[in-house]
């Protein structure tokens, strides 16, 4: 089985030293929406869990029914959201990375699998998108404005001669799972230009 953890574990990096990531285009299951307690807020776990129950019905494949070409077994990737603050609460739009053998038609089967009661069919889309060039570093528990984490991503692309893209905007990779408590660790990214600078371990994907 294809493990995110064992075989991409520079992408998704449990160290606090800062590294770097070039996430170039692949298919995701999206979700979006408004909070006001980030992720303890209703709507957002209302709508991460949609997300990934259609993620993880898409992984059964065909034998679940989901007529996947060239099916390899695969261990669901980890809910990721984009937070960006819009003064009253924070926009945000959930992420969960697909293998490159998934494409629209499986998540369509998928969504005939599903049961609806918690989400509309319309919230869930599948899209094709690009994170680009950031740079992570891992938070434990939940993340604030005054997270080590951001302090520190901040102060090395000060340090390094970066420029931080989006100011008011920030992704987290819930790695431990969700919901997230004081133990849980989670991967926090912020995009950046390297403005021509060589990034030591870029890792590109």
């Amino acid at each position: 089985m294809f493990n995110w953890e064992t075989f991409e574990p520079d992408e998704y990096s449990r160290d606090k030293e800062p590294s770097f990531v070039d996430l170039t285009t692949r298919s995701y299951v999206t979700a979006e929406g408004h909070a006001t307690q980030h992720t303890d807020d209703p709507d957002f776990i209302r709508l991460a869990n949609a997300a990934a129950e259609v993620a993880k019905t898409i992984s059964g494949g065909p034998e679940k029914g989901i007529p996947v070409e060239g099916f390899k077994e695969y261990r669901p990737y980890p809910v990721q959201a984009v937070w960006t603050d819009t003064g009253d609460g924070e926009d945000f739009k959930i992420w969960i990375k697909q293998p490159l053998f998934i494409n629209e038609k499986d998540f369509d089967a998928a969504l005939t699998q599903i049961d609806f009661s918690d989400f509309d069919l319309g919230e869930i889309k599948f899209e094709h998108l690009a994170e680009g060039i950031e740079i992570q570093t891992i938070n434990t528990g939940a993340v604030t404005s005054d997270s080590e984490a951001l302090k520190t991503l901040d102060n090395t692309i000060q340090k390094q001669g970066f420029t931080r893209l989006h100011g008011n905007e920030h992704r987290e990779i819930y790695i431990d799972g969700l919901p997230v408590d004081s133990s849980k660790l989670v991967l926090v990214r912020l995009a950046i230009d390297a403005n021509g600078k060589e990034l030591p371990g870029l890792v590109h994907n």
